[in-house]
């Protein structure tokens, strides 16, 4: 058994020159090739994009050229004016025709709400590009706190085995009683079960891991034991003042109620006068109901004006929908803004609380790990049971436990923080790199 618990063990600490190692910077650019979403983002805003030029071309001039060819009979009937007859001819029909829009605030109003669309398109990308850092921070370092822990336990059993081997041994020289035999070696079967369920934890985070980046990863780069971890001096007010500035969310959010803001003075501006400027230009030998006549040139230049009178209610139920749809809005804007000023505070709370649990875990470890020696110590002289062995044993690990969790949890929720005030970026990621060990392969330390 614990020949099968070093072989587990090894295969997340092998050496780098035997497995290909990635770090935290690798797993990002792989994520980034691989991940739909910012795919699906960039080309959301080509669209917001496409439609903007629309708009902008819709208001500009517009020049039409058309033209015909026909073959043509006329029967005539006998009348007193003519004494009917046949006539056939071919006809010839060339347009030109140019208009621009002199007025027409319904055209303006859509070209406004659609810049307000592109740009909210465009903070979009810039929210799912952030999102995916935050992801790849997750995945990665629930990877890591995954086989920390299964290495953790992979030492407790050796601890415990070796705790087992010395009851055993006292047993047999009757210097102690078979319940500690028993007591130990419960725990010793328990801690089996344990390496279960952590081995099948790793597996499961690599999996999510891999999903990110769409492809297997290799042995990853593991945190440093000597960093440095500060806390956050900005109050919660200075952190909102950031948020409210640069979350792209919310960025997105109040583009989306700008947007709706200009299609509600679209709506409303249906109801006035529309103002064409046309000219063209037209060349044919066709007249009247497709008549023969002398070729003839004709120039036109005119103003045309389209007031709507009456629509039987049709463009007060569109500037009803809009003005909901504006509402919708700016609750939507309301609802993430609140949510975002609760995770930039939880965040907040959350970071400094780690810097202060990672110091009182450091001290509870050293501790424990004396603790645990004066039971050693103890149990050899008879002065303490094995039962007291364990829970100091257990001790010792609970705390590492702790420990971890402490100094990854304020990578996670340092860049919660950074998420939510809208300033994660690559330069962040680059940070956290540097704070995980250049060459992996190097066990995390035994307690």
């Amino acid at each position: 058994m614990l020949l099968r618990n070093y072989l587990l063990t090894a295969i997340f600490l092998l050496p780098a020159s035997l497995v290909s190692s990635e770090d935290l910077l690798s797993v990002y650019s792989d994520a980034v090739e691989g991940d739909p979403r910012l795919k699906m983002a960039e080309s959301k805003v080509g669209i917001g994009k496409a439609l903007q030029q629309q708009a902008v071309g819709s208001m500009l001039p517009q020049l039409r050229g058309t033209g015909s060819f026909s073959e043509n009979r006329q029967d005539l009937e006998e009348g007193d004016l003519s004494n009917g007859g046949r006539d056939s001819f071919a006809g010839e029909k060339y347009s030109l025709v140019l208009s621009q829009t002199l007025f027409d605030m319904p055209k303006y109003f859509y070209w406004k709400s659609q810049k307000q669309l592109s740009s909210q398109y465009a903070a979009e990308q810039i929210e799912v590009e952030q999102q995916l850092m935050l992801d790849v921070v997750i995945g990665y370092f629930a990877v890591l706190e995954a086989q920390d822990s299964l290495t953790l336990i992979g030492h407790e059993i050796s601890a415990t085995e070796s705790l087992l081997q010395q009851v055993e041994s006292l047993y047999e020289k009757k210097l102690t009683q078979i319940t500690e035999v028993l007591d130990v070696r419960a725990s010793y079967d328990a801690l089996f079960a344990d390496q279960v369920s952590a081995e099948s934890q790793v597996a499961i985070e690599r999996q999510k891991l891999q999903e990110l980046t769409g492809m297997g990863l290799g042995e990853l780069s593991p945190l440093r034991n000597d960093i440095e971890f500060l806390p956050v001096e900005a109050s919660h007010d200075e952190w909102v003042e950031k948020l409210l500035a640069q979350n792209p969310t919310l960025v997105s959010l109040q583009r989306a109620v700008m947007a709706e803001e200009y299609s509600l003075k679209e709506k409303k501006a249906s109801r006035l006068p529309v103002v064409d400027l046309q000219l063209s230009h037209q060349k044919s030998d066709i007249g009247y109901e497709n008549s023969s006549r002398p070729k003839t040139t004709t120039d036109y230049i005119g103003v045309n004006v389209v007031v709507p009178l009456f629509t039987s209610g049709v463009t007060s139920g569109r500037i009803n929908e809009v003005a909901q749809r504006l509402n919708m809005a700016r609750y939507n804007y309301e609802t993430e803004y609140r949510a975002l000023v609760k995770e930039v505070r939880d965040a907040l709370l959350q970071v400094n609380a780690n810097v202060r649990r990672i110091s009182a875990a450091e001290k509870a470890l050293e501790s424990s790990k004396r603790a645990h020696q004066a039971m050693l110590k103890g149990f050899t002289l008879g002065a303490v049971t094995s039962a007291d062995v364990l829970d100091a044993q257990r001790n010792v690990f609970r705390t590492r436990r702790d420990l971890d969790q402490a100094r990854y949890g304020y990578v996670l929720n340092r860049t919660r923080l950074l998420k939510a005030s809208g300033m994660v970026s690559a330069n962040e990621l680059t940070q956290i790199n540097k704070w995980l060990i250049a060459q992996p392969g190097q066990p995390i330390q035994q307690p």
